[in-house]
């Protein structure tokens, strides 16, 4: 389960009309490691094969070994399409550690800017009777730019994800 949102700031997000990101980072960092895995699984197992393969041409000759030679290093081959495939399994190990790390400064940024609120507020509401109530007046300022902040920083993030 990702960061949650501390309950003191679940409701000062609803009052801005915003919902919590359920986008779960832990388990996008915890997928990106699965794929590295899969990754280095295929290259051990594609070493094996090369492993293999050296051993029976250095040990023996003749057309049948001169045929399977020429298949075996051929640009198309079996060998060198497994090899290929722990490219795009690393690939998607790096997009979901970026995606990840993206969700994680997103709801990092909503904390911080929930809690500068709540402050704001509290600030608001302690100089009340000093200001006859004036104070009370920038509630709804406060409130308004911490919602264009969110909006904008929750852009920005689905526009690093969607963009690269």
């Amino acid at each position: 389960m990702g960061m949650q949102l501390p309950g003191e700031l679940i409701g000062l997000l609803g009052m801005l009309g915003y919902e919590w990101p359920e986008s779960d980072e832990e388990s996008m960092f915890n997928l990106a490691g699965e794929w590295t895995g899969m990754a280095d699984k295929v290259a051990e197992r594609v070493e094996g094969l090369q492993s293999a393969a050296r051993t029976l041409l250095e040990g023996n000759s003749g057309a049948h070994i001169d045929a399977f030679q020429k298949e075996w290093e051929a640009e198309e081959s079996s060998p060198a399409a497994l090899a290929k495939a722990a490219d795009p399994a690393n690939q998607l190990n790096i997009g979901l550690t970026v995606m990840a790390a993206i969700v994680t400064a997103l709801k990092i940024q909503v904390i911080v800017q929930l809690a500068l609120l709540a402050a704001q507020i509290a600030w608001a509401l302690a100089t009340a009777p000093l200001t006859f109530g004036a104070s009370l007046a920038q509630i709804p300022i406060f409130k308004t730019i911490t919602g264009l902040i969110i909006d904008q920083l929750m852009g920005m993030a689905t526009n690093r994800i969607m963009n690269g």
